[in-house]
């Protein structure tokens, strides 16, 4: 797991590294760098105002349902997402980030996480659901069997 988190990071970086020599083939290099710090910019101003009150929201929503306050605040931390997305260095992140702003946007992926959320808590628990092909009938006597230590002889 850490070994594809760290193969993701250095991917996000050389495609970070690729976007910007493009945007500054395109625009120029020093106004590709004040882009890059203007969004940056942007990205502490989301933080500071709306993305404030958005986390205490919720922090509030959190403390309420537990994960469940997740789906209430969902659009808190989006926004907050968006922020740290605006702030890091590189366009690629910078555009996620400025999606990521986009009410529409919070909205579709809200509904998303939402859904996946259902599909996941819809079965019961400790019930595993499995094809007819997929498994066998055992006897009881079986079961018994296994479930018993092996005497010491």
């Amino acid at each position: 797991m850490v070994k594809w988190f760290l193969l993701g990071l250095a991917a996000l970086a050389a495609a970070e590294v690729a976007a910007l020599i493009a945007v500054a083939a395109v625009v120029g290099l020093p106004v590709a760098l004040a882009l890059m710090v203007a969004t940056s910019l942007l990205g502490m101003a989301v933080l500071r105002h709306p993305g404030r009150t958005r986390i205490n929201r919720l922090h509030e929503a959190l403390a309420k349902n537990g994960i469940a306050g997740l789906q209430a605040g969902g659009d808190a931390f989006l926004t907050v997402a968006a922020g740290f997305l605006l702030l890091l260095p590189g366009f690629i992140t910078d555009a996620a980030g400025l999606l990521l702003l986009l009410p529409p946007v919070r909205r579709w992926i809200g509904g998303r996480f939402q859904h996946s959320m259902q599909t996941r808590s819809s079965g019961s628990p400790g019930v595993v659901e499995l094809e007819p092909q997929e498994w066998n009938r055992v006897p009881e006597r079986q079961i018994d069997e296994q479930r018993r230590p092996a005497d010491p002889a």
